[in-house]
């Protein structure tokens, strides 16, 4: 008569072993998944944020970009004060690109709010709030190629030193934000040409 083999299995300290070092394994699992997805959430936060500053950047600057300058008769001669622009622009925000639009932007004190709100408005369209910023701050800034930054365009005294109809560079102030200012480049022409009518030539009667 043949013996019987034991039976094959494992001891109960065996299991305990088992169960505390997958425990550990998961634990660990688990973590480093929480860290994974705590670093892609706070990435995917800070992409938002960059499109997001982008965005409001590029809406603030894009028509001043675009500015150029108006026929001295023309109602869109670009005029700049410290809260208010008023001009001709090639890049609107509303109408098709490239199409030279007149428009305003202006920063107006919200008192019932606290904020500073900047004001958009092209020809034929209601205006548009595009940007904002806590407390009564903020400006519009002009340079031409060369000089100081000055609070209103033409600068004061351009009478006996003609300037360009337009300036160089156009600074925005937005207060103790970040960035607290941001500047555009004007690339285009900054004197409208002559037309005849604009010389001592012209004739009305011819």
């Amino acid at each position: 008569m043949t013996a019987r083999a034991p039976n094959a299995g494992f001891t109960l300290l065996e299991t305990i072993v088992v169960l505390v070092i997958t425990a550990l394994v998961s634990v660990v699992l688990v973590q480093g998944m929480g860290l994974v997805l705590s670093a892609r959430t706070s990435v995917e936060s800070k992409l938002v944020d960059a499109d997001q500053f982008i965005l409001q950047r590029n809406i603030l600057l894009d028509p001043l970009r675009g500015v150029i300058p108006d026929y001295p008769d023309k109602p869109n001669v670009f005029a700049g004060q410290l809260r208010s622009v008023h001009g001709f622009t090639v890049k609107p925000l509303q109408e098709r690109l490239g199409s030279p639009v007149g428009f305003t932007m202006t920063m107006d004190y919200d008192s019932g709010t606290g904020e500073t709100l900047v004001t958009y408005r092209e020809e034929k369209s209601a205006p548009t709030v595009i940007a904002r910023w806590p407390g009564n701050v903020g400006g519009f800034y002009y340079r031409d190629r060369v000089g100081a930054w000055s609070e209103v365009w033409p600068p004061p005294g351009s009478a006996d030193n003609p300037v360009p109809q337009t300036p160089w560079l156009i600074r925005v102030e937005m207060g103790d934000g970040t960035p607290s200012s941001l500047i555009a480049s004007i690339d285009g022409s900054h004197r409208r040409p002559l037309r005849l009518i604009d010389t001592p030539f012209y004739n009305p009667a011819n």
